[in-house]
């Protein structure tokens, strides 16, 4: 049985959506986001804010102030030219998650939603496609997490035989139909694809590089995520970490997500994992590679078509707080079925290989090596 023409590849393609105007919010000032309003940055006094995912909402009935969640209403003579930068900061320690997020958190409309900068070290990698006119669309690929500040991991065949001119890689995305957020995303072109040598039509050792052609800046919402410390795989059933900007479902109903989503799953052991898959149509005779991880089997939480090339993260050994990254959204049947796992790749298996790449491309081991 030909295995691509089984696999659900999580890889596809989506067009950024604009958010829809919202009518009927009240406002005596201008609405603008919240680092463009003097009065919100300096008002130190107050807890960080909650906003309501709901507000401007396409079929919701919450209004605020402003039509979009993350504006606040600035009084006259507070609303600033251009966006208050924050201060410079520097790479932290790899594998360092924002759980309550940056600079707000997410109260009311909450489902799956990550907090913003919640997973610093996640990409959007985008396809750029010429129009008619001579211009430019940005198209979804997949996703990424960024080892280094000019490299990025994802999986080969989100970028196998594309054209370095045509992709770019986005650090610090969370909402993709706003630029309201705290702080900016930044992009960054390609300049090389190293794909693993032993890459096939099978999607073994499914697995890239992205070497960019400006390294990213550090921020509060940009930061990077370890490599496993040799030997260091997560046991089963560790509950471990994932997500990205995929569909909410398999199929034509499934919907893409505008805000990176976060996802909860345990690790299935490899034997049970290939005995699930082999219920599917994958047939009584498929046999899992050893390239290959599994996590997740819990209906209706799973990642889905789009989210090929998200870091599986796991706590590290004895940390409460730091993270590396086990596993690269790779494959599955279906998405969020129950007791049918999904399939990413592993990169305990693929460490060296990766290590050799960065050492020759001269990457500082101290980025990506858990501390």
């Amino acid at each position: 049985m030909n295995l691509l023409a089984t696999l659900t590849v999580a890889c596809l393609v989506v067009l950024v959506v604009e958010l829809p105007a919202i009518h009927g919010q009240s406002c005596d000032g201008k609405c603008l986001p919240r680092n463009k309003c003097q009065r919100e940055l300096s008002d130190e006094d107050d807890a960080v804010p909650d906003v309501d995912l709901r507000i401007g909402q396409q079929n919701s009935d919450v209004v605020g102030n402003c039509p979009h969640y993350l504006d606040v209403c600035c009084p006259p003579g507070e609303e600033l030219e251009e966006p208050l930068t924050h201060e410079p900061t520097s790479f932290q320690p790899c594998g360092q998650r924002n759980s309550n997020g940056v600079g707000f958190r997410i109260g009311a409309g909450k489902v799956e939603e990550s907090e913003f900068g919640e997973f610093p070290w996640t990409l959007l990698v985008l396809e750029l496609q010429k129009l008619f006119d001579s211009e430019e669309k940005e198209v979804y690929a997949c996703v990424g997490s960024l080892l280094a500040p000019n490299v990025a991991l994802t999986v080969a065949h989100c970028v196998n035989k594309k054209s370095l001119s045509s992709l770019l890689v986005r650090a610090g995305e969370w909402d993709t139909r706003t630029e309201s957020e705290v702080l900016p995303y930044q992009d960054a072109k390609v300049k090389q694809v190293l794909i693993h040598d032993r890459y096939n039509k099978q999607h073994h050792y499914d697995v890239a590089l992205l070497v960019l052609e400006k390294p990213f800046e550090a921020a509060e919402n940009i930061q990077l995520i370890c490599l496993p410390p040799p030997s260091v795989r997560p046991p089963v059933g560790t509950e471990c970490l994932t997500g990205g900007w995929g569909k909410d479902r398999f199929g034509q109903t499934g919907v893409y997500q505008q805000i990176l989503k976060r996802v909860t799953l345990p690790i299935v052991d490899q034997a049970q994992c290939q005995t699930a898959l082999r219920k599917t149509r994958l047939g009584a005779g498929f046999k899992l590679h050893s390239s290959f991880l599994c996590a997740g089997g819990k209906k209706d939480a799973d990642v889905c078509s789009g989210d090929g090339g998200g870091a599986l993260v796991c706590l590290l050994p004895g940390s409460q707080t730091a993270y590396y990254q086990a596993g690269i959204v790779a494959w599955g049947i279906g998405c969020g079925d129950e007791n049918i796992p999904g399939v990413y790749a592993d990169v305990d298996t693929v460490r060296s290989w990766l290590v050799d790449n960065l050492n020759a491309l001269k990457v500082d081991p101290t980025y990506y090596t858990a501390s």
